[in-house]
């Protein structure tokens, strides 16, 4: 299990060969806690979404492992998460969307029969855009780490323990792969993406009148603006929207003003939207036009730097 850096300028330029282990720790301390706090939990319900979970996030885990280890194709992967996650959201309902009620309105939009559908193309596209995003070291972990506290604050308890053991394994993976230790590989970003998925989904269900449907896009709206942008892009230019480049966010800041610098920039702007909805609440809506405007005024700061150092690092013809 280990990540080979590319001899070609292409996208993997790290210095030495990296093992591939980081979403080993992180995945096994968030199923860990989330049988052992099953076991504990005394109602019946919560002991099931909290088997739910852990059985998910090491599936989602299993396929990642899969992946970093065969590369497997971009249609057997997402077949194999749609299947995994379709099954969690139909037979747990509590990791379902039912419902959408927005800061600032009385009314709740029913989403009836098209709700696990719904879920379940948030839950894959935020697993596309953790997947995309995990391009630079500190930047996924940093995250979790972001959105373990704000979840935390609004979930009921039987999820604390299982919250606080990823924010814990998180932590410890972060200075690991800052100091360009270890990766989390597709396996992490699979096991991150589906835990804070479902559990975004949980601990809405359970707090809707303080944590409304723009809360919860507030906390992941960075990596899917970055995802949708580039997708769109990558099918405009007749490519693979799976395809890979160096047109990220990440790459963007990196180019502009290295890293770590480009990591603390990044993870401003995540924290500090999801910041302002917690401390003001009912303006969730507001902090994701902020966040919207803000990373729109970065591609732009950046697009230069970023378009110099592609030119440069392309092979003289």
């Amino acid at each position: 299990m280990l990540d080979f850096p590319d001899t070609d300028g292409g996208r993997k330029r790290h210095a030495t060969v990296t093992p591939l282990v980081g979403g080993l720790a992180v995945a096994a301390a968030i199923v860990g806690a989330a049988w052992l706090s099953a076991i504990i939990v005394p109602e019946a319900a919560p002991a099931l979404h909290l088997g739910w979970l852990a059985g998910t996030v090491a599936v989602m885990f299993g396929i990642g492992i899969a992946d970093d280890r065969f590369h497997l194709s971009p249609i057997l992967r997402l077949g194999a998460a749609l299947t995994v996650l379709l099954l969690v959201i139909s037979e747990a309902p509590d990791f379902s969307l039912a419902f959408l009620r927005f800061s600032g309105m009385d009314q709740t939009w029913l989403l009836g029969r098209v709700g696990d559908a719904f879920t379940l193309l948030c839950l894959v596209g935020l697993l596309n855009a953790v997947n995309m995003a995990d391009g630079k070291n500190g930047i996924v972990a940093g995250m979790g780490l972001i959105w373990a506290v704000i979840l935390a604050l609004h979930a009921p308890s039987a999820m604390l323990p299982v919250l606080a053991a990823a924010a814990v394994a998180l932590a410890v993976i972060w200075a690991f792969n800052m100091a360009g230790k270890l990766f989390l590989g597709d396996a992490g970003s699979y096991a991150i993406s589906a835990f804070f998925g479902l559990a975004a989904v949980y601990v809405y269900n359970h707090d809707f009148e303080v944590m409304r449907a723009d809360d919860v896009a507030v906390l992941f709206a960075i990596p899917v603006f970055d995802t949708v942008r580039l997708m769109v892009v990558r099918v405009a230019q007749r490519r693979s929207p799976f395809e890979g480049d160096r047109n990220h966010l990440h790459h963007h800041l990196y180019a502009a003003i290295g890293w770590p610098r480009g990591l603390w920039v990044y993870m401003a702007l995540v924290a500090v939207p999801n910041a302002g909805a917690v401390l003001l609440p009912g303006t969730a809506l507001l902090w994701l036009v902020v966040s919207f405007i803000a990373y729109c005024g970065v591609m732009w700061l950046t697009r230069f730097s970023s378009a110099q150092a592609e030119a440069a690092a392309r092979p003289a013809e």
